[in-house]
């Protein structure tokens, strides 16, 4: 529960990051963000950080088949466009339309690319850091020639 919980606030912090992002982009033209859509915000971002920390969480017994991973991510994908589309339509942010939907999947599709991009820089990083690790402890045994 632990690590879900570690996740899940994880994503949050970059997908309401991404969101701040995209909206703050989106009203360049208004002098001011009512402080109602940041909590709006937060509480988009809650919504799709559980959904994203829960297809993050799966840890299947033996790897998956790229199909089934394309599958897993293209369901989370439309799963979260749902999420921003009703939640939208109910804020205001977004019309009831096929383009309101569009503007949803390009809303959508800006923040995962950015909570991707952050996820594979942090991955990396820390892989990094784990192989200097693992190459030090390795020296230190006597066990690295």
């Amino acid at each position: 529960m632990a690590a879900f919980i570690k996740k899940f606030l994880w994503f949050f912090i970059i997908i309401n990051s991404g969101i701040l992002l995209v909206f703050g982009i989106s009203s360049v033209s208004y002098e001011t963000i009512l402080t109602v859509n940041i909590w709006r915000i937060f509480g988009m971002s809650s919504a799709t950080a559980l959904v994203t920390a829960g297809v993050f969480s799966i840890e299947p017994r033996k790897p998956m088949k790229r199909a089934v991973n394309i599958l897993l991510m293209a369901a989370h994908f439309l799963s979260l466009c749902a999420i921003v589309f009703f939640g939208g339509t109910q804020f205001g942010w977004f019309e009831t339309s096929f383009s309101g939907f569009i503007s949803v999947i390009v809303s959508v599709g800006i923040v995962y690319a950015f909570t991707a991009g952050v996820y594979i820089l942090l991955a990396k990083k820390e892989a990094e850091d784990l192989n200097k690790a693992l190459e030090k402890y390795g020296k230190e045994d006597g066990k690295q020639e």
